[in-house]
């Protein structure tokens, strides 16, 4: 686990992770990791559906700069999330760290009763574009950082594991269109440790 290997170079970490979330039990965890990362003065971008219990520090930064290591983007419907995605691409800072909560995207988009209505199929596509759009946007950050000699920024995908809209060949299909090479997480302390290690937080 991450926590064993202190001697890892930073050229051979994986950035990319996903982490399998069967439930919304995640969500403690998760801000606690951004308000860990803010402290260290790391810029932190989230993308989520939902309304999270944020703690006053992020709830309300205690400067202009320290807002400027906090975003928190509400993606209010998934036909609209691939644009406002990559039109994340011009705000500045670049995040050290990139949260997408595709759990929650995907719960909004299931629980819809307009959406209910569409054929598997449609909303197979709309997770699809979702996916793109957010490597996409990744793929821009990771070139922005290279160009301007920063340092490389981490990215967790958090997907659902129930209540998919997908088939379990649709699902692995996603991953290794989108996702392949990510390192996956069942456990989001293991995560949590790696990107310590990752972002030099130790």
């Amino acid at each position: 686990m991450p926590a064993d290997m202190p001697h890892i170079s930073e050229n051979d970490l994986i950035r990319n992770h996903i982490f399998l979330a069967p439930n919304g039990e995640y969500r403690r965890h998760l801000v606690k990791l951004c308000e860990l990362c803010v402290e260290h003065e790391k810029k932190v971008l989230l993308m989520t559906q939902n309304q999270m219990s944020l703690p006053g520090t992020l709830k309300k930064p205690r400067s202009l700069v320290h807002m400027e290591r906090w975003m928190s983007i509400a993606l209010k419907d998934i036909e609209s999330a691939p644009r406002r995605i990559i039109e994340l691409y011009d705000c500045q800072p670049r995040p050290d760290l990139i949260i997408f909560d595709m759990h929650s995207i995907v719960a909004e988009l299931i629980g819809r009763p307009v959406l209910q209505q569409c054929s598997r199929k449609t909303l197979v596509r709309h997770v699809a574009k979702c996916a793109a759009a957010f490597c996409n946007y990744l793929e821009m950050v990771h070139v922005s950082k290279q160009k301007h000699n920063r340092n490389a920024v981490d990215a967790i995908v958090i997907m659902p594991t129930e209540t998919y809209p997908l088939t379990p060949a649709q699902f692995k299909l996603l991953i290794g269109l989108y996702f392949s090479g990510n390192e996956l997480y069942t456990n989001f302390s293991a995560l949590s440790e790696r990107i310590r290690l990752s972002q030099g937080l130790h």
